[in-house]
């Protein structure tokens, strides 16, 4: 599990299910509501999976950014996740928009109730089914995730996904730590890979490779380890290079219209 504790990890991810779960439900692969035939982006993370991996249905994905003052994304870090998603995506093209700044929450800390309040409040681009683009988004606050003060980010929504800037700053600073570039990159793909269906949350899995009690990988040195989304993984295992996604997430994301 690395340096995460289980039960911690599996109460967070627990917490977050039941809070999502009443805010949107989607069986339709095409993401598609049926009955208002609109694409839902209030489902839960991973539910998407095969509209983001696969052409079928939208044949661009367009990223929309907003963060609070202080916390503005690294380019480098945006032009890693747009190779990584190049890479896994059957898209014709990937566009991440220029980062907008809004307003700051207040700092200290959010939890997933006021993230969405802020999504609901600041986000601009939905996707429209008619369309041919497919739209997520990304939020960087300015203070800690309520629920757990070392986490770094989460995946929310289908679309959407949160980052802790101020966690983030705390990983990065201090005599060698690493640089928030790195730490940004690797979140930034961390969490996409959720909104991707990783691991067996969405996109099924073709091995045994997922943890006990959370969407998380068991393979040492995957992006998607769990530790990967808490300040200890930065802390006490990170070398200084994004971790890529193991052969058995790859497989899956395969298996599933992926690359």
């Amino acid at each position: 599990m690395g340096i995460i504790k289980r039960h911690q990890l599996i109460v967070l991810c627990i917490a977050l299910v039941l809070s999502l779960t009443a805010y949107g439900c989607l069986d339709s692969p095409s993401g598609v509501d049926e009955n208002t035939n609109q694409f839902v982006s209030t489902a839960t993370p991973g539910t998407s999976a095969e509209v983001f991996l696969t052409d079928s249905s939208f044949t661009r994905l367009e990223l929309e950014i907003d963060y609070m003052p202080g916390h503005q994304p690294s380019q480098q870090a945006l032009d890693s996740l747009k190779s990584f998603l190049q890479t896994r995506l059957q898209k014709s093209e990937v566009v991440i928009t220029t980062p907008t700044e809004v307003q700051s929450g207040g700092g200290g800390t959010y939890s997933a109730d006021e993230i969405r309040a802020f999504e609901e409040e600041y986000r601009d681009t939905y996707t429209d089914s008619r369309d041919h683009t497919l739209h997520a988004y990304f939020l960087i606050t300015d203070g800690k995730f309520q629920e757990q003060n070392n986490v770094l980010a989460i995946a929310y929504f289908n679309t959407s996904m949160a980052f802790f800037g101020e966690t983030v700053e705390e990983a990065s600073s201090g005599i060698g730590a690493p640089p928030r570039e790195k730490i940004e990159g690797t979140i930034f793909q961390h969490e996409f890979g959720h909104i991707l269906g990783l691991v067996g949350n969405g996109t099924p899995t073709q091995s045994d490779h997922k943890t006990a009690g959370s969407a998380h990988c068991t393979a040492e040195g995957c992006l998607m380890e769990p530790s990967v989304e808490t300040t200890d993984f930065f802390a006490n295992l990170f070398d200084g290079s994004i971790p890529d996604l193991d052969a058995q997430c790859i497989a899956d994301l395969q298996a599933n219209g992926g690359k």
